[in-house]
């Protein structure tokens, strides 16, 4: 980068330091300020050390480089000025306190916008790869299934890549649910009249043809009527089931219970046997990305290994999306997931924000 690129936002950051340092504060603003959380300063996208920071992520910085720009500002102001005099005078010492000070809050302002930055261009990235590997991915599995048609005699390698597409494809649609929710766009809920335990019993057809390991049972009782979004319930109650089948003790039966004797809502259970979850790890079991350490799960644990965020992550967000809840218990006997449905949802757009 040539010298005009480098120095970018520095006259403007530092035009901003010495408007800092004229304007009065009281002890609590001075602590803030240290801190890089001041009240006063301006909320606007445009001040000067933000400015600096989104276009430092669009030339390719790394955050450890934006930041060593603040420390060489710093150092380089503080040496002029102290060869600029030979005579020292009271009112130095505040002097250099209040140009630390604003100097930390220009660095934590731009720090913050610098990865918000990065985590939008990451997660846009994360989406594009999502939607983009759809494609390949369903010619793959049409591959596989035109070749299961000319050769039924020998269904091994084809099964087994039909198989192992419905997992990637479970994990894509994962990826682009949790990119959309992070970049704001929302979990569109688009409810409808529907039978749980027969929407569920299909659910379950679909994942017995590929995993004849487990045996999947499905119990129900009450009224399965309701207005929830089938498209949204398949994707929870599959990734629960193949949560299930992943952790479950080999052989070992999965229950998806229903339960419709209350007028107003329903629960859907997902149980198996498995080596039960560390209760450490339950508050946090349903946030994405977590990874369970050595510590926290031994390697034959229902989390040993896993990446424990994206499919249980977007389960609970689908559950919120209905203004249901989801929980979890885990012991010696079982682990058991629970869905609790409003029997009839309300059509929206769910969104933290």
């Amino acid at each position: 980068m040539d010298e005009a690129a480098l120095l970018d936002h520095g006259k403007l950051i530092l035009q901003e330091i010495a408007a800092d340092m004229h304007r009065p504060q009281d002890d609590a603003e001075q602590r803030a300020k240290s801190e890089g959380n001041s009240a006063t300063a301006s909320t606007s996208k445009n001040v000067p050390s933000r400015s600096h920071a989104r276009q430092r992520e669009r030339q390719g910085f790394e955050i450890e480089q934006m930041a060593a720009e603040y420390r060489a500002l710093r150092a380089t102001v503080l040496r002029r000025w102290s060869a600029s005099s030979n005579e020292l005078h009271v009112q130095d010492l505040e002097d250099v306190t209040r140009f630390n000070e604003a100097v930390d809050q220009a660095m934590a302002e731009s720090l913050r916008v610098f990865v918000t930055e990065v985590d939008r261009t990451r997660d846009l990235f994360l989406g594009m790869l999502g939607h983009d590997l759809r494609g390949p991915l369903s010619t793959i599995a049409t591959c596989a299934t035109l070749t299961l048609r000319e050769h039924p005699e020998a269904p091994g390698r084809s099964d087994l890549v039909l198989r192992s597409v419905a997992q990637m494809r479970a994990l894509l649609d994962d990826l682009v649910e949790y990119t959309r929710h992070r970049l704001g766009a929302g979990l569109t809920i688009e409810p409808a009249h529907l039978l749980l335990d027969q929407f569920a019993r299909n659910t379950l057809d679909e994942i017995a043809a590929i995993s004849a390991e487990h045996e999947l049972i499905l119990e129900s009782a009450g009224n399965m009527e309701g207005e929830w979004d089938a498209r949204r319930l398949h994707q929870a109650l599959s990734n629960l089931v193949f949560n299930a089948l992943k952790y479950g003790f080999k052989g070992s039966a999965i229950r998806v219970v229903l339960d419709g004797t209350r007028d107003e809502e329903v629960t859907l259970q997902v149980r198996n046997s498995g080596k039960p979850i560390p209760a450490s790890l339950l508050p946090k079991l349903f946030d994405p990305l977590v990874r369970a350490g050595d510590d926290e799960a031994d390697v034959d644990s229902q989390v040993a290994g896993a990446n424990l965020g994206l499919g249980l992550y977007v389960v609970r967000e689908i559950a919120n999306a209905h203004g249901g809840t989801v929980e979890v218990s885990s012991d010696k006997t079982a682990t058991c997931f629970e869905l609790q449905l409003p029997r009839i949802c309300a059509r929206r757009i769910f969104s933290d924000a």
